[in-house]
C-alpha cells in the first residue's frame, strides 16, 4: 500500500510516496520526486513536447484516481494552432482536476479544466494512459486567441530545457535499512 502527497511551496513541488507492506506499521521505503522548475511560460514551454491552441470538442471521461477529491478528466480536443510539435488533428488528453459542485475546479493557476466550446492554449507530454497526452498547463484562449498564440509562440523561441526546481537542492535521498 502507497501513501502519496504533494506539497508546493514558492512556486516548488515535490510528490512523496511512503510504501507500506499492509498491516505492518510504519513505511518501509519513501520515495520523492522534485518536478520540472514551471515557474515561467518559458520553463512550461521546455518541458511540453506539444504546444497548441485548440478547442475542446467534449468530455469524455471523468476518472476517479484515488480516495481523494481530484481525479483526471479525459477531453477530446481539436488542433486548432500547432505552436511546439506536430500534433494530429484531433487528440484526447487527460488532466488532474478537482470536482467542484457538478464541475471542475483547476488544481493550480495556469491549469485549467478543459470544458468543451471553449479553447486553451495547451501544452502536452506523452501519456498513453490518457489517449494521446497529458495536460502540463492549459491557458484560456476564449477572449483572445491571437494574444494567446503570440505569448505561446514568444514562449516556445524562449524556453529553457527542463530543470529541476532551484527550491529542490534539499532534497536528500536516504536508503531505508533491509528489515
Amino acid at each position: 500500500m502507497a501513501a502519496a502527497a504533494v506539497l508546493t511551496t514558492a512556486g516548488a513541488a515535490w510528490y512523496t510516496t511512503l510504501d507500506t507492506p499492509a498491516g505492518e506499521g510504519p513505511p518501509s521505503g519513501a520515495h520523492g520526486l522534485c518536478l520540472p522548475a514551471t515557474d515561467t511560460d518559458e520553463d512550461k514551454a521546455g518541458y511540453a513536447h506539444t504546444i497548441a491552441l485548440v478547442s475542446v470538442d467534449r468530455t469524455v471521461v471523468y476518472r476517479e484516481e484515488s480516495a481523494d477529491a481530484g481525479g483526471a478528466l479525459v477531453s477530446a480536443v481539436t488542433i486548432l494552432q500547432p505552436l511546439k510539435g506536430t500534433p494530429p488533428k484531433q487528440m484526447t488528453v487527460g488532466q488532474s482536476v478537482l470536482q467542484a459542485g457538478s464541475g471542475y475546479a483547476m488544481t493550480k493557476p495556469a491549469y485549467l479544466p478543459l470544458e468543451p466550446g471553449h479553447r486553451y492554449v495547451v501544452g502536452i507530454v506523452p501519456d498513453s494512459d490518457y489517449g494521446d497526452g497529458w495536460i502540463w498547463f492549459a491557458t484560456t484562449a476564449d477572449s483572445d486567441p491571437a494574444a494567446a498564440t503570440a505569448r505561446w509562440t514568444r514562449a516556445v523561441a524562449r524556453q529553457i530545457a527542463p530543470h529541476p526546481d532551484p527550491a529542490c537542492t534539499d532534497l536528500v535521498v536516504t536508503p531505508t535499512p533491509a528489515r
